[in-house]
């Protein structure tokens, strides 16, 4: 996917997790790399901090994380999360479309059960 940091595009494959990183992550930021994604998820700023530096981290560049997160090295977080965003929605077209189920009730009920039974 394409996103969007401090005006620049990098492409960053966020379907990636190698445990160097993970344990990069840990390091840098003194929080286990579960913590890191639960943030994201839950929109914490500091986990786009973290994001941003595995950007640019996986981009070849030398940006410490606590210069991020001192505000020393800034970039534009709506710019950024927006870029995130959108490269998502490429990625799954079809947002809120069902999943398939099968036609005559669950896959562990056969088709021939009745809808009803009469009660005893």
């Amino acid at each position: 996917m394409k996103v969007t940091l401090g005006g620049e595009a990098f492409d960053f494959d966020g379907s990636r997790h190698p445990m160097s990183e993970a344990l990069a992550v840990e390091k840098a930021w003194g929080r286990r790399y579960a913590e890191f994604e639960s943030e994201l998820g839950a929109g914490s700023a500091e986990a786009f901090c973290v994001l941003a530096w595995l950007v640019w981290r996986r981009d070849g560049r030398d940006v410490q994380l606590k210069d991020i997160l001192d505000g020393t090295v800034d970039f534009d977080l709506s710019e950024f999360a927006a870029s995130i965003a959108a490269a998502n929605e490429a990625a799954d077209p079809t947002p809120g479309a069902e999943t398939g189920s099968a036609p005559d009730g669950t896959a562990t009920t056969p088709s021939s059960t009745r809808a009803s039974s009469a009660k005893s």
